[in-house]
């Protein structure tokens, strides 16, 4: 990586000493000494990016930006004007290496040549391609037999499991995300009876799929051969090891309509995207 003196562009690293405030009261949990980021990543918000391009090492920029839900340790700013006064303190352009074959071998030691690389590379975007698109047709395949389909939800259980989901939303939101489901509701302008009628819409397509699948495995006898459930309940022993509170006659029948399910899913792509 080498020092620039030239104008700030998009891809280039930048270091950065940043004050925030909010109608001229200061943020404290903005102010960021030798804040390094990449210009024009992602995972920096945008308008505060594209502030700095054109610009050059020991520059001071002030500018306004609205924040935007990005950043979620900013969660408790989004949708406020705040005013940024940013010392760029240094800039530098990532020198990139020659691709050779030594390269290679230390960036992915399992290969020998560039050449192999990118067959390597080629393989995993084309897998990753192919996983995207299976998720798409399976949409699709669902959507159209949901739409002839007359299923009768069980009021009961989809309540219950809309509560389920709207309980664990809020968890994974304080857990991972360290956002507040309450912070979370004000951003998005929703009442709690909303974000339940949400989490109802998502369980009822969670079921009726369940239920689609469920069908085609009785209709088509569909059965996981005995040698693949015993791999399956060894995997399971070795997994929970001590655990004395473990039920493995529930664990096993849950690992076996998860591959039941799985297998109607490729047979239901199959018989309904064959001609396409």
């Amino acid at each position: 990586m080498k020092k620039r003196m030239t104008r700030l562009s998009r891809g280039d690293y930048v270091v950065v000493n940043i004050e925030g405030e909010e109608n001229g009261i200061p943020i404290p949990s903005v102010k960021q000494k030798s804040f390094k980021f990449r210009v024009g990543d992602e995972n920096v918000l945008g308008d505060f990016s594209s502030n700095l391009l054109g610009r050059k090492r020991g520059q001071t920029v002030t500018f306004d930006v609205v924040l935007k839900p990005v950043l979620l340790e900013f969660a408790d700013l989004w949708g406020h004007r705040v005013t940024f006064t940013v010392e760029i303190v240094n800039v530098f352009a990532l020198k990139e290496p020659e691709l050779t074959d030594e390269v290679i071998r230390r960036i992915e030691p399992g290969v020998s040549t560039l050449q192999e690389f990118k067959e390597v590379l080629a393989a995993e975007i084309t897998q990753e391609k192919k996983t995207r698109a299976q998720g798409a047709n399976i949409d699709r395949v669902f959507q159209a037999i949901a739409g002839r389909c007359k299923y009768e939800f069980d009021p009961e259980v989809l309540n219950q499991a809309a509560e389920n989901l709207y309980r664990q939303f809020a968890e994974e939101l304080k857990t991972i995300h360290g956002v507040e489901l309450i912070n979370y509701l004000m951003y998005r302008k929703l009442s709690s009876d909303e974000l339940l009628a949400e989490c109802k819409q998502e369980s009822a397509r969670k079921i009726l799929g369940e239920a689609i699948m469920d069908a085609v495995i009785q209709a088509e006898g569909f059965r996981i051969p005995a040698e693949r459930l015993e791999k399956e309940q060894e995997k399971l022993a070795k997994n929970r090891q001590g655990d004395q509170e473990f039920d493995s006659v529930a664990a096993l029948k849950k690992a076996e309509t998860q591959l039941l399910r799985r297998k109607a899913m490729e047979f239901l792509l199959e018989q309904n995207l064959a001609r396409e």
